[in-house]
C-alpha cells in the first residue's frame, strides 16, 4: 500500500497521518499523480538557509520526491513546514516536531506516493 498525500494529511501504509500543506507559493501545489520517495536525509545546520525546513524543535530534514509522470517542475520533497506556512510545491509536515515522520519514512518498505 503506497503513502497517500490527501487532503492536507499525509498518510503512511502503517497507518500513521499528520496534517501538512503543499503551496501555494511558486507553481503552487504538488501535481497529482505517482512519486518516488527517496531515503530521507537529516541536515546537520543551523544556517538561516535551512529554516524552511526546521520544525520548531529544531529538527532539519529534506526527503526528494521524484514524479513517475511528465512534467516541466522539479525540486520536489517532503520537510518540515517550518518558517512561513507554506511551501513552493512540496509537502511541508506541520507539526511542531517531526522527527516521528522522518523516522517513519526513513523505515517504511513502500517507496511510492499517490498525491490526489
Amino acid at each position: 500500500m503506497p503513502w497517500k498525500f490527501e487532503n492536507n494529511r499525509l498518510c503512511s501504509p502503517e497507518g500513521y497521518n499528520w496534517p501538512a500543506i503543499s503551496g501555494p507559493y511558486g507553481k503552487g501545489k504538488l501535481p497529482s499523480g505517482e512519486y518516488l520517495i527517496a531515503e530521507p536525509v537529516e541536515i546537520k545546520s543551523t544556517a538561516a538557509k535551512y529554516n524552511p525546513y526546521r520544525d520548531k524543535s529544531g529538527f532539519v530534514w529534506w526527503c526528494q520526491l521524484t514524479p513517475l509522470f511528465e512534467t516541466d517542475r522539479s525540486g520536489f520533497g517532503i520537510h518540515p513546514d517550518g518558517n512561513v506556512s507554506g511551501t513552493l510545491g512540496c509537502i511541508g509536515i506541520c507539526i511542531d516536531n517531526t522527527r516521528e515522520v522522518f523516522e517513519v519514512l526513513l523505515n517504511s518498505d513502500d517507496k511510492s506516493l499517490i498525491v490526489s
